[in-house]
Protein backbone atom coordinates (compact mmCIF):
# COMPACT_ATOMS: atom_id res chain seq x y z
CA UNK A 1 0.00 0.00 0.00
CA UNK A 2 2.69 2.30 1.07
CA UNK A 3 4.51 1.60 -2.45
CA UNK A 4 0.94 2.67 -4.48
CA UNK A 5 0.75 5.79 -2.72
CA UNK A 6 4.08 6.69 -3.63
CA UNK A 7 3.37 5.56 -7.51
CA UNK A 8 0.22 7.39 -7.22
CA UNK A 9 2.25 10.48 -6.12
CA UNK A 10 4.68 10.29 -8.48
CA UNK A 11 1.48 10.40 -11.43
CA UNK A 12 -0.06 13.48 -9.52
CA UNK A 13 3.33 15.21 -9.83
CA UNK A 14 3.86 14.17 -13.51
CA UNK A 15 0.26 14.86 -14.75
CA UNK A 16 0.81 18.57 -12.80
CA UNK A 17 4.41 18.90 -14.74
CA UNK A 18 2.62 17.56 -18.00
CA UNK A 19 -0.06 20.56 -17.49
CA UNK A 20 2.16 23.05 -16.68
CA UNK A 21 4.60 22.21 -19.96
CA UNK A 22 1.24 22.80 -21.34
CA UNK A 23 0.46 26.38 -20.17
CA UNK A 24 4.41 27.34 -21.19
CA UNK A 25 3.99 26.24 -24.35
CA UNK A 26 0.43 27.96 -24.70
CA UNK A 27 1.50 31.28 -23.60
CA UNK A 28 5.27 31.27 -25.78
CA UNK A 29 3.88 31.45 -28.95
CA UNK A 30 7.06 31.82 -30.35
CA UNK A 31 8.64 28.79 -29.06
CA UNK A 32 10.16 26.53 -31.24
CA UNK A 33 7.83 24.00 -31.76
CA UNK A 34 10.75 20.91 -31.48
CA UNK A 35 10.53 22.41 -27.50
CA UNK A 36 6.71 21.42 -27.26
CA UNK A 37 7.27 18.29 -28.81
CA UNK A 38 10.13 17.75 -26.06
CA UNK A 39 8.21 18.21 -23.15
CA UNK A 40 5.06 15.98 -24.92
CA UNK A 41 7.57 13.69 -25.23
CA UNK A 42 9.13 13.98 -21.60
CA UNK A 43 5.79 13.07 -19.89
CA UNK A 44 4.44 10.27 -21.91
CA UNK A 45 7.73 8.65 -21.18
CA UNK A 46 7.24 9.30 -17.64
CA UNK A 47 3.73 8.01 -17.79
CA UNK A 48 5.12 4.49 -19.20
CA UNK A 49 7.84 4.13 -16.70
CA UNK A 50 4.86 4.67 -13.76
CA UNK A 51 2.84 2.36 -16.24
CA UNK A 52 5.35 0.14 -15.91
CA UNK A 53 6.65 -0.50 -12.28
CA UNK A 54 2.72 -0.35 -11.59
CA UNK A 55 1.88 -3.56 -13.55
CA UNK A 56 5.54 -4.91 -12.32
CA UNK A 57 4.47 -4.17 -8.83
CA UNK A 58 1.19 -5.99 -9.47
CA UNK A 59 2.41 -9.03 -10.93
CA UNK A 60 4.12 -9.12 -7.75
CA UNK A 61 1.79 -8.59 -5.75
CA UNK A 62 -0.28 -11.34 -7.31
CA UNK A 63 2.28 -13.65 -6.44
CA UNK A 64 1.99 -12.61 -3.17
CA UNK A 65 -1.06 -13.64 -3.25
CA UNK A 66 -0.89 -16.70 -4.66
CA UNK A 67 1.85 -18.02 -2.07
CA UNK A 68 -0.02 -16.58 0.54
CA UNK A 69 -3.03 -18.49 -0.30
CA UNK A 70 -0.94 -21.65 -1.15
CA UNK A 71 0.59 -21.78 2.67
CA UNK A 72 -3.17 -20.71 3.96
CA UNK A 73 -4.73 -24.27 2.03
CA UNK A 74 -1.44 -26.19 3.81
CA UNK A 75 -2.12 -25.01 7.06
CA UNK A 76 -6.09 -25.73 6.64
CA UNK A 77 -4.95 -28.93 5.63
CA UNK A 78 -2.90 -29.64 8.30
CA UNK A 79 -5.65 -28.53 10.81
CA UNK A 80 -7.86 -30.92 8.93
CA UNK A 81 -5.32 -33.77 9.71
CA UNK A 82 -4.72 -32.66 12.84
CA UNK A 83 -8.58 -32.73 13.85
CA UNK A 84 -9.22 -36.27 12.33
CA UNK A 85 -6.07 -37.45 14.58
CA UNK A 86 -7.86 -35.71 17.73
CA UNK A 87 -11.33 -37.20 16.58
CA UNK A 88 -9.89 -40.94 16.40
CA UNK A 89 -7.79 -40.28 19.82
CA UNK A 90 -10.75 -39.36 21.46
CA UNK A 91 -12.75 -42.78 19.99
CA UNK A 92 -9.65 -44.69 21.39
CA UNK A 93 -9.65 -42.46 24.57
CA UNK A 94 -13.32 -43.25 25.40
CA UNK A 95 -13.08 -47.18 24.14
CA UNK A 96 -9.79 -47.60 26.75
CA UNK A 97 -11.96 -45.57 29.23
CA UNK A 98 -15.10 -48.20 28.98
CA UNK A 99 -12.74 -51.17 29.39
CA UNK A 100 -10.67 -49.69 31.90
CA UNK A 101 -14.15 -49.36 33.58
CA UNK A 102 -15.19 -53.06 32.89
CA UNK A 103 -11.81 -54.23 34.42
CA UNK A 104 -12.54 -51.92 37.38
CA UNK A 105 -16.30 -54.05 37.70
CA UNK A 106 -14.52 -57.23 36.93
CA UNK A 107 -11.91 -56.83 39.94
CA UNK A 108 -14.52 -55.51 42.02
CA UNK A 109 -16.38 -59.12 41.57
CA UNK A 110 -13.41 -61.02 42.02
CA UNK A 111 -12.56 -59.52 44.99
CA UNK A 112 -16.18 -60.23 46.32
CA UNK A 113 -15.63 -63.82 45.25
CA UNK A 114 -12.65 -63.85 46.72
CA UNK A 115 -13.97 -62.75 49.87
CA UNK A 116 -16.98 -65.69 49.59
CA UNK A 117 -14.06 -68.71 49.24
CA UNK A 118 -12.09 -67.37 52.65
CA UNK A 119 -15.36 -67.45 54.09
CA UNK A 120 -16.58 -70.36 53.39
CA UNK A 121 -13.31 -72.25 53.80
CA UNK A 122 -13.49 -70.49 57.21
CA UNK A 123 -17.31 -72.06 57.57
CA UNK A 124 -15.53 -75.70 56.63
CA UNK A 125 -12.73 -75.24 58.83
CA UNK A 126 -14.53 -74.42 61.85
CA UNK A 127 -17.24 -77.47 60.99
CA UNK A 128 -14.28 -79.51 60.83
CA UNK A 129 -13.33 -78.75 64.46
CA UNK A 130 -16.46 -78.81 65.51
CA UNK A 131 -17.27 -81.94 64.41
CA UNK A 132 -14.14 -83.61 66.21
CA UNK A 133 -15.18 -81.81 69.29
CA UNK A 134 -18.54 -83.71 68.98
CA UNK A 135 -16.82 -87.07 68.70
CA UNK A 136 -13.96 -86.44 71.32
CA UNK A 137 -17.35 -85.74 74.10
CA UNK A 138 -19.13 -88.28 72.93
CA UNK A 139 -16.49 -90.56 72.14
CA UNK A 140 -17.05 -92.61 75.58
CA UNK A 141 -20.64 -92.92 74.58
CA UNK A 142 -20.05 -94.85 70.71
CA UNK A 143 -18.58 -97.92 69.98
CA UNK A 144 -14.98 -97.55 69.56
CA UNK A 145 -15.05 -98.84 65.66
CA UNK A 146 -15.80 -95.25 64.71
CA UNK A 147 -19.78 -95.34 63.70
CA UNK A 148 -19.85 -91.72 65.40
CA UNK A 149 -17.63 -90.34 63.02
CA UNK A 150 -18.98 -91.96 60.23
CA UNK A 151 -22.50 -90.24 60.95
CA UNK A 152 -21.08 -86.90 61.59
CA UNK A 153 -18.53 -86.12 58.79
CA UNK A 154 -19.44 -88.20 55.72
CA UNK A 155 -20.38 -85.25 53.78
CA UNK A 156 -22.14 -86.91 51.75
CA UNK A 157 -20.13 -88.27 49.74
CA UNK A 158 -19.73 -91.96 49.00
CA UNK A 159 -17.16 -94.53 50.76
CA UNK A 160 -16.15 -96.22 47.84
CA UNK A 161 -16.90 -96.73 44.23
CA UNK A 162 -19.35 -99.23 45.31
CA UNK A 163 -21.59 -96.47 46.69
CA UNK A 164 -21.56 -94.21 44.03
CA UNK A 165 -24.62 -93.59 42.28
CA UNK A 166 -23.07 -92.92 38.76
CA UNK A 167 -23.48 -96.18 36.35
CA UNK A 168 -20.55 -94.88 33.97
CA UNK A 169 -16.86 -95.08 34.59
CA UNK A 170 -14.86 -91.50 35.72
CA UNK A 171 -12.95 -90.05 38.26
CA UNK A 172 -15.50 -89.68 41.19
CA UNK A 173 -14.81 -87.91 45.35
CA UNK A 174 -14.87 -90.42 47.73
CA UNK A 175 -14.55 -90.48 51.76
CA UNK A 176 -13.36 -93.72 53.48
CA UNK A 177 -15.12 -94.22 56.42
CA UNK A 178 -14.58 -94.40 59.42
CA UNK A 179 -12.29 -92.40 60.80
CA UNK A 180 -10.15 -90.89 57.80
CA UNK A 181 -10.65 -86.80 57.71
CA UNK A 182 -9.65 -86.25 54.01
CA UNK A 183 -11.73 -87.69 50.93
CA UNK A 184 -9.70 -88.09 47.50
CA UNK A 185 -10.39 -88.59 43.77
CA UNK A 186 -10.37 -92.24 42.95
CA UNK A 187 -11.25 -93.59 39.33
CA UNK A 188 -14.12 -96.07 39.03
CA UNK A 189 -15.05 -98.79 36.80
CA UNK A 190 -18.48 -99.09 36.63
CA UNK A 191 -17.98 -102.07 33.57
CA UNK A 192 -16.21 -104.69 34.53
CA UNK A 193 -17.78 -107.19 36.58
CA UNK A 194 -20.84 -104.98 37.43
CA UNK A 195 -18.91 -102.04 38.78
CA UNK A 196 -18.20 -100.39 41.96
CA UNK A 197 -14.46 -100.94 41.51
CA UNK A 198 -12.00 -98.61 42.68
CA UNK A 199 -9.05 -98.69 40.72
CA UNK A 200 -5.40 -98.47 42.06
CA UNK A 201 -2.99 -98.93 39.72
CA UNK A 202 -2.83 -98.99 35.77
CA UNK A 203 -0.72 -99.35 33.09
CA UNK A 204 -0.67 -99.91 29.38
CA UNK A 205 1.57 -97.68 27.06
CA UNK A 206 4.47 -96.71 29.54
CA UNK A 207 3.76 -93.17 29.58
CA UNK A 208 3.72 -92.68 33.16
CA UNK A 209 7.00 -93.89 34.63
CA UNK A 210 6.97 -96.16 37.29
CA UNK A 211 10.48 -96.30 39.21
CA UNK A 212 10.21 -93.73 42.06
CA UNK A 213 10.74 -92.86 45.77
CA UNK A 214 9.06 -93.52 48.96
CA UNK A 215 6.68 -90.14 49.10
CA UNK A 216 5.34 -90.33 45.67
CA UNK A 217 4.27 -94.21 45.97
CA UNK A 218 2.94 -93.19 49.51
CA UNK A 219 0.67 -90.36 47.81
CA UNK A 220 0.30 -91.69 44.33
CA UNK A 221 1.47 -90.58 40.96
CA UNK A 222 0.27 -89.96 37.81
CA UNK A 223 -3.12 -89.20 35.67
CA UNK A 224 -6.30 -90.96 36.64
CA UNK A 225 -7.98 -90.82 33.71
CA UNK A 226 -4.65 -92.79 32.12
CA UNK A 227 -1.29 -94.49 33.88
CA UNK A 228 -1.13 -93.61 37.28
CA UNK A 229 -1.17 -95.48 41.10
CA UNK A 230 -3.55 -93.99 43.58
CA UNK A 231 -1.33 -93.92 46.58
CA UNK A 232 -0.67 -96.37 49.39
CA UNK A 233 -2.38 -93.94 52.15
CA UNK A 234 -5.16 -94.13 50.12
CA UNK A 235 -4.73 -97.66 49.68
CA UNK A 236 -4.97 -98.25 53.52
CA UNK A 237 -7.46 -96.26 53.86
CA UNK A 238 -9.91 -98.01 51.87
CA UNK A 239 -9.17 -101.39 53.04
CA UNK A 240 -9.15 -100.48 56.88
CA UNK A 241 -12.40 -99.03 56.13
CA UNK A 242 -14.12 -101.88 55.01
CA UNK A 243 -13.17 -105.44 53.12
CA UNK A 244 -11.98 -105.36 50.06
CA UNK A 245 -11.60 -107.80 47.07
CA UNK A 246 -8.67 -107.60 44.41
CA UNK A 247 -8.85 -108.16 40.84
CA UNK A 248 -5.56 -107.90 38.74
CA UNK A 249 -6.64 -107.58 35.21
CA UNK A 250 -3.19 -108.78 32.86
CA UNK A 251 -2.61 -108.48 28.98
CA UNK A 252 0.27 -109.76 26.90
CA UNK A 253 1.45 -108.50 23.65
CA UNK A 254 -0.46 -110.99 21.97
CA UNK A 255 -3.70 -110.16 23.19
CA UNK A 256 -4.25 -112.50 25.74
CA UNK A 257 -5.90 -111.33 28.96
CA UNK A 258 -5.95 -113.43 32.63
CA UNK A 259 -7.13 -112.22 35.66
CA UNK A 260 -6.00 -112.58 39.34
CA UNK A 261 -8.57 -112.78 42.19
CA UNK A 262 -7.85 -111.94 45.88
CA UNK A 263 -11.04 -112.14 48.11
CA UNK A 264 -9.57 -110.01 51.35
CA UNK A 265 -6.89 -107.07 50.12
CA UNK A 266 -5.60 -105.20 52.83
CA UNK A 267 -2.57 -102.79 53.22
CA UNK A 268 -1.45 -101.50 56.66
CA UNK A 269 -1.10 -98.01 57.91
CA UNK A 270 2.52 -95.86 57.34
CA UNK A 271 3.49 -97.30 60.83
CA UNK A 272 3.76 -100.40 59.54
CA UNK A 273 5.67 -99.29 56.30
CA UNK A 274 2.03 -100.38 54.12
CA UNK A 275 2.64 -104.01 55.25
CA UNK A 276 0.87 -106.35 52.96
CA UNK A 277 -1.56 -107.68 55.59
CA UNK A 278 -3.71 -110.41 53.47
CA UNK A 279 -4.86 -111.25 50.53
CA UNK A 280 -7.35 -113.91 51.27
CA UNK A 281 -8.43 -116.61 48.69
CA UNK A 282 -6.86 -117.03 45.51
CA UNK A 283 -8.82 -117.61 42.25
CA UNK A 284 -8.25 -117.07 38.36
CA UNK A 285 -6.72 -117.39 35.84
CA UNK A 286 -3.40 -115.84 35.90
CA UNK A 287 -1.64 -117.96 38.22
CA UNK A 288 -0.50 -116.52 42.12
CA UNK A 289 2.31 -114.90 41.69
CA UNK A 290 1.72 -112.37 44.81
CA UNK A 291 0.56 -114.40 48.12
CA UNK A 292 4.19 -115.03 48.97
CA UNK A 293 4.32 -110.90 49.61
CA UNK A 294 1.75 -110.95 52.40
CA UNK A 295 3.14 -110.14 55.76
CA UNK A 296 6.09 -107.98 53.54
CA UNK A 297 6.38 -104.16 54.21
CA UNK A 298 6.37 -101.82 50.65
CA UNK A 299 10.00 -101.26 49.51
CA UNK A 300 10.93 -98.21 46.96
CA UNK A 301 14.36 -97.15 45.71
CA UNK A 302 14.90 -94.75 48.84
CA UNK A 303 12.81 -96.93 51.23
CA UNK A 304 14.67 -100.66 51.80
CA UNK A 305 12.26 -102.49 53.76
CA UNK A 306 12.48 -106.04 51.82
CA UNK A 307 14.30 -109.09 53.15
CA UNK A 308 17.23 -108.77 51.01
CA UNK A 309 20.18 -108.46 53.23
CA UNK A 310 21.92 -105.72 52.30
CA UNK A 311 20.47 -105.33 48.65
CA UNK A 312 17.65 -103.21 47.85
CA UNK A 313 15.44 -105.06 45.58
CA UNK A 314 13.52 -102.36 44.35
CA UNK A 315 16.74 -100.78 43.15
CA UNK A 316 17.61 -104.79 41.73
CA UNK A 317 14.35 -104.72 40.04
CA UNK A 318 13.76 -100.74 38.70
CA UNK A 319 10.40 -100.99 40.61
CA UNK A 320 8.27 -100.28 43.98
CA UNK A 321 6.64 -103.23 45.48
CA UNK A 322 6.02 -105.74 48.25
CA UNK A 323 9.35 -107.24 47.40
CA UNK A 324 10.65 -110.35 49.49
CA UNK A 325 14.35 -111.58 48.55
CA UNK A 326 12.68 -110.08 45.93
CA UNK A 327 9.63 -110.97 43.92
CA UNK A 328 7.41 -113.22 42.33
CA UNK A 329 5.53 -110.33 40.55
CA UNK A 330 6.87 -106.84 39.72
CA UNK A 331 3.53 -104.94 38.75
CA UNK A 332 5.44 -101.49 39.12
CA UNK A 333 8.46 -102.07 37.27
CA UNK A 334 10.09 -100.85 33.81
CA UNK A 335 7.53 -100.92 30.72
CA UNK A 336 9.15 -103.25 28.37
CA UNK A 337 7.30 -104.94 25.43
CA UNK A 338 7.22 -108.43 25.22
CA UNK A 339 10.02 -111.06 25.69
CA UNK A 340 13.24 -109.48 26.35
CA UNK A 341 16.62 -110.79 27.47
CA UNK A 342 16.82 -108.91 31.01
CA UNK A 343 15.53 -110.37 34.12
CA UNK A 344 12.63 -109.33 36.52
CA UNK A 345 13.13 -105.75 36.02
CA UNK A 346 10.14 -105.77 33.87
CA UNK A 347 6.26 -105.23 34.76
CA UNK A 348 5.90 -109.13 35.01
CA UNK A 349 3.97 -111.66 36.77
CA UNK A 350 6.28 -114.87 36.93
CA UNK A 351 2.95 -117.54 36.94
CA UNK A 352 2.00 -115.67 33.60
CA UNK A 353 4.52 -115.48 30.97
CA UNK A 354 8.01 -115.45 33.48
CA UNK A 355 10.61 -113.17 34.64
CA UNK A 356 11.59 -112.21 30.59
CA UNK A 357 8.20 -111.14 29.38
CA UNK A 358 7.06 -106.97 29.37
CA UNK A 359 3.30 -107.31 29.58
CA UNK A 360 1.48 -105.01 27.98
CA UNK A 361 -1.21 -104.05 30.30
CA UNK A 362 -1.66 -104.04 34.47
CA UNK A 363 -5.01 -102.81 36.26
CA UNK A 364 -4.93 -103.50 39.97
CA UNK A 365 -8.78 -102.52 40.94
CA UNK A 366 -10.67 -103.38 44.56
CA UNK A 367 -14.18 -103.40 45.25
CA UNK A 368 -15.72 -103.36 48.86
CA UNK A 369 -17.68 -107.02 49.66
CA UNK A 370 -19.37 -106.13 52.51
Amino acid sequence: LTRLRKMTARVQFLLALAALLSVVSSSENTSVSSSDGFGHELAMVGLDAVNFNMQKDHLRSKEYFQVLKAEIEAVQRTLGTIESMVVRQSKVISTLQSELEMTSMNVSHLLSDSGKIYRVQQTLATTEILNDFIIQLVGNKVDASGSSRQLLVSREFPSTCADVPERNSGVRLIHPQPGFKDSFEAFCDQEYEGGGWTVIQNRYDGSVHFYRGWNEFENGFGDLRGEFWLGLRKIHELTYAKKHELHIVLEDFEGKTVVAKYSDFRVAGPEEKYTLKSLGTFSGDAGDSLTSAVNMKFTTLDADNDTHGPGNCAVDYKGGWWYTACHESNLNGLYMKGKVEVFATMMCWRAFKGYNYGLKRSRMMIRASQ
